[in-house]
């Protein structure tokens, strides 16, 4: 790895630690905050070699346990199956199409949003404190800010100042 691309990944986890501490300072448990630092990680992906993306969603899982109470397993669980699902949608549709990019950031985020509050239902329910139950439809207002949010910045954040040498992948 090159000296500029280790810089790059550093600058990556620093935008995705404020992105997710932004969100949190912001958002206050809103149900209709965007997932800032998701669509961070998602616009890049569009430019990023496939092999990058392992890469990304530990980084992006680190800086999201960082700032942030879920636990960090669930977290890089979620980053990879995320990403995973990305790269599958990213074979089929030109993810840098503005519609293509807020529709998949919208449903990825939907799906990550629900694999925390699933996992957050069973870390209650085996402590035995479980409450009014898994809710699936719960994480649509997130879904549908970030999927504004990544119609309206999504280029906007791939193209912070520090990422250049990440994107790789041109089209």
């Amino acid at each position: 790895m090159t000296l500029s691309r280790a810089l790059g990944w550093a600058l990556f986890t620093i935008w995705a630690t404020w992105c997710f501490a932004l969100q949190g300072v912001l958002g206050h448990g809103s149900s209709w905050m965007p997932d800032l630092g998701l669509v961070l990680a998602l616009s890049l992906l569009a430019h990023l070699e496939s092999g990058d993306a392992p890469v990304a969603a530990l980084l992006a899982s680190l800086a999201r346990a960082a700032v942030g109470v879920e636990a960090p397993v669930p977290l890089l669980a979620g980053f990879l199956l995320v990403f995973a699902l990305a790269l599958c949608v990213r074979s089929v549709v030109e993810l840098s199409n503005p519609l293509w990019r807020a529709l998949c950031a919208g449903a990825l985020v939907f799906a990550f949003q629900a694999w925390l509050a699933l996992v957050h239902e069973v870390r209650l329910g085996s402590a035995g404190l479980a409450g009014a139950g898994f809710a699936p439809l719960a994480p649509l207002p997130a879904a549908l800010t970030s999927s504004a949010l990544a119609l309206l910045a999504g280029p906007l954040l791939a193209h912070l100042p520090g990422l250049t040498p990440l994107r790789r992948r041109r089209w």
